[in-house]
């Protein structure tokens, strides 16, 4: 019998994932025979083992033992065992071990939509400002608890990396989750499969475009996937061909490679079923081919899995019983005590008339834009008449806006005449003579779904486009819009009459009388905010701005100083997704966007 083991003592080694009490100790031919009983599970075992064996195990504890060791540590140990089976015995662990105040409704679309679901597929689209990004921590850090995921992918547009990485996960869940951009990336190209447990977040734009990165994701195996502001990947259909944005097919890749998939946004539905469905299609190949089948599962019951139970508060919003979607408005939302959760809107529109200057230029704009859209139609050149739709929508925004607008179409007609009449760029005159183009949009509203800078691209590349490549015709074009940029530049120093209104309206309200109210501009154009803030720097506000130029770090600089310091923000749609502004009372939308689901983003950074 080896003296080192005794009746008593606690080795491990002998079983996998256990320690084991020896009970008995006794030679057994060539071996000595182990009988004891696993101290977690209580399992009796009996193990013949060869001298070499018995070398292997560890006397955790000997049969003699004191109360001794470092206190410290044992508690340590205790507390970790105690978090570790705390979701047994705790329904709610992930909310009391976070640092957020809770709403009814975010226990409900955790605690009774996701968690009993065995595979998480689901597009959760409660209205703006419900706390979309909360549920999304709470789902994760409560099957983290419970040893159900260890390995995440979090992808969200550019602009909100850092806000999930530092403002959500790390400060309000304590989780700690890598920033996967190009640096990092380059420096560690194998980071997504070199750790068995890996958190990481990166931008849907970064993941898309760069392939080398979106390969490593695809070929590693994801517990989960949480996508941002989903609405973002799209993908129309006409008739049997379909088009399939980067955004889309990155995550199209992804899809089959995660457990659990959760796409996030509060505008789910643009108007239009072959998106809404390719969608879903994401989620569920099998379950969303057809449009009726949506509807269908869409108004599905839950009643198989959701249980009996009601959660307190949940009355108003208990229709809302799906296993594939969720959506709840901001009027159904009510807090603990059942009280309404957000304060009414307050709406009121201030009409103005152009005067004689700008009207003339409308019209003068309005005629060449029609005029040019006609011959579009019937040529059925796409890059030309979207570029004139785009030249309409800056004509209503500001005349500062137009201007540049005819500018860079006069600059891009004269490069257009130059490249007609030079016979060794025949490769360029196919180009702007094209009539579609693969990576053009297909209408306005694919152009709408696009994010700023690749609006910035599309017009680059679309306003040398021209109907003809006669030279002949193309000079005539220039001479029209030398003459209308004439006319818009005559206005330079013109007071216009839009901003004479806003500044009526400035002088009217709260925002100038009480020093703690501020007010965020809303425009399409980034040339309309520059002018803007300009102009109402030179009247004495404190001005901040965001725009799709802007880096993550400077939009949360714009947005401390918000905060802080300046009166008035104005800003692109670039802040019009994820950026919580719930401080501000006040928003003007300067423009008014062509997709009413950018309207609603808008309203929900204040309304919140």
């Amino acid at each position: 019998m080896p003296s080192n083991f005794l009746p008593g003592d606690i080795v491990a080694g002998l079983e996998p994932d256990d320690h084991v009490e020896i009970r008995r100790v006794a030679p057994f031919g060539n071996k000595t025979l182990i009988e004891g009983v696993t101290v977690t599970s209580r399992r009796e075992i009996r193990r013949p083992l060869s001298a070499e064996e018995l070398t292997r195990l560890i006397k955790v504890r000997g049969s003699e033992y004191t109360f001794d060791g470092e206190p410290n540590a044992f508690m340590l140990g205790v507390e970790a065992q105690r978090i570790q089976i705390a979701h047994q015995y705790d329904p709610l662990f992930a909310v009391n071990s976070s640092v957020v105040d809770i709403l009814p409704h975010q226990v409900e679309a955790v605690y009774r939509y996701l968690l009993p679901l065995p595979r998480i597929r689901f597009l959760l689209a409660d209205d703006t400002g419900a706390g979309k990004t909360i549920m999304a921590g709470l789902l994760i850090k409560e099957l983290i608890f419970r040893g159900v995921i260890s390995n995440i992918l979090i992808i969200t547009p550019g602009g909100l990396t850092k806000q999930w990485q530092e403002d959500e996960m790390r400060a309000k869940f304590g989780l700690e989750f890598d920033l996967v951009n190009r640096a990092s990336f380059e420096a560690k190209p194998g980071q997504f499969s070199q750790q068995e447990e890996g958190l990481f977040i990166t931008s849907i734009d970064f993941i898309s475009r760069h392939e080398g990165c979106l390969n490593a994701a695809r070929e590693t195996q994801w517990d989960m996937i949480v996508v941002d502001e989903a609405h973002k990947l799209s993908a129309f259909e006409y008739g049997t061909k379909v088009d399939r944005s980067d955004r889309y097919q990155a995550v199209e890749a992804l899809a089959p490679r995660a457990d659990h998939l959760i796409f996030l946004t509060a505008t789910p539905h643009r108007g239009r079923k072959d998106t809404f469905r390719r969608l879903l299609m994401l989620l569920d190949e099998d379950l969303f081919q057809k449009d009726e089948l949506v509807t269908e599962r869409i108004h599905e019951a839950v009643a198989t899995f959701s249980g009996p139970e009601i959660f307190e508060g949940e009355a108003a919003i208990s229709k809302a019983r799906n296993r594939f979607f969720l959506r709840r408005l901001k009027e159904e939302m009510v807090n603990w005590d059942g009280e309404e959760l957000f304060k009414q809107r307050h709406t009121k529109t201030t009409g103005y008339e152009l005067t004689p200057e700008e009207l003339d230029l409308y019209n003068a704009v309005t005629k060449y834009v029609r005029s040019r859209r006609k011959q579009a139609k019937e040529r059925k050149n796409r890059n030309v008449e979207l570029t004139l739709m785009v030249m309409q929508r800056r004509l209503a925004s500001s005349v500062f806006a137009i201007t540049r607008t005819l500018q860079n179409r006069l600059d891009a007609l004269i490069e257009v005449l130059r490249i007609l009449k030079d016979s060794s760029r025949a490769s360029e005159r196919k180009r702007i003579v094209q009539v579609n183009g693969e990576d053009v949009p297909q209408s306005i509203e694919e152009y709408e779904n696009l994010d700023e800078s690749e609006r910035d691209t599309v017009d680059k590349r679309i306003f040398r486009q021209v109907l003809s490549d006669k030279p002949e015709d193309v000079e005539k074009e220039i001479r029209e819009v030398t003459v209308l940029l004439q006319m818009a530049q005559a206005l330079k120093d013109h007071q216009e009459e839009k901003f004479s209104q806003l500044l009526k309206v400035l002088d009217e309200s709260d925002v100038i009388r009480d020093e703690k109210e501020k007010l965020v501009i809303f425009t399409e154009h980034r040339d309309t905010l520059n002018n803007l803030t300009d102009r109402l720097t030179k009247r004495g506000y404190i001005v901040t701005t965001i725009h799709g130029g802007m880096d993550v770090d400077q939009r949360k600089q714009a947005q401390r100083d918000f905060k802080k310091r300046a009166k008035i923000m104005v800003a692109t749609d670039a802040a019009g997704e994820g950026i919580n502004l719930q401080f501000c009372r006040y928003m003007i939308n300067w423009d008014i966007p062509w997709n009413p689901n950018r309207l609603e983003q808008r309203m929900g950074r204040i309304h919140r």
